[in-house]
């Protein structure tokens, strides 16, 4: 916490305004009623197109929201759209997500990304550097990397965006596609999904730490990432 900059600290700060308005929108209209899984495809449903608006563009700013994960974003979309649209609206709103954080992290620029990450920043960056797609595709991948923090490094660390959005999407797509199966069968009283969700998070996971041990050995102490301006 205290390698995070003032500056950083306003820049994050500003951030919370959407989530303090919206959690305020969401007291203010709703009515007391039991929030079930019928409850919320009904209402989706019904809203049409603005719902899937809505939908993509709240997936597009959960980086903003910090606690928020992505895969509560699939299971979403898994639970109101069903397996086969769920996972083309949950990968397109992981895409723009992935869009947001890395035009903050180039508009920001690399000195608030460097005091988000702390002493993790030099490795990240190196491996950012040494291989830019792999590196992004590991850490969307399982679910033990810092997703959002990776994709900001690689941007701040000159990764093209083209380079980013495609390896995210390949590496994001494992995982999706199990959240958005297990939201979909959410409301069933079989355990089967949960069994299946919970092995995709430990396989897919385990996959992550693999290739990132064989595609990025340990890193030289003595390594450093190239210093880029802020």
């Amino acid at each position: 916490m205290r390698r995070i900059s003032p500056r950083s600290w306003r820049n994050l700060l500003g951030l919370l305004a959407p989530f303090v308005l919206g959690l305020l929108v969401v007291l203010a209209t709703d009515a007391g009623e039991a929030i079930t899984a019928e409850r919320i495809q009904h209402e989706v449903l019904a809203l049409g197109g603005v719902g899937l608006v809505a939908y993509l563009a709240a997936a597009a700013v959960r980086p903003l929201f910090v606690v928020v994960s992505g895969s509560l974003f699939a299971v979403a979309a898994g639970m109101v759209w069903g397996p086969y649209w769920g996972l083309a609206l949950a990968l397109l709103g992981a895409l723009f997500s992935t869009a947001v954080v890395f035009g903050l992290a180039r508009t920001l620029g690399s000195g608030a990304v460097r005091d988000l990450a702390g002493e993790r920043w030099e490795r990240l960056a190196s491996m950012a550097q040494l291989r830019g797609f792999a590196f992004i595709f590991v850490a969307t991948l399982g679910f033990v990397f810092p997703t959002d923090l990776v994709v900001a490094i690689a941007a701040s660390t000159g990764v093209r965006r083209r380079t980013v959005l495609v390896a995210s999407v390949l590496g994001t797509l494992p995982g999706t596609l199990a959240m958005v199966v297990l939201g979909a069968n959410v409301s069933q009283p079989s355990a089967a999904p949960w069994w299946i969700g919970g092995g995709a998070v430990i396989g897919l996971t385990l996959a992550a730490l693999l290739l990132a041990r064989l595609w990025f050995p340990r890193l030289a102490p003595a390594a450093r990432a190239p210093s880029t301006a802020a």
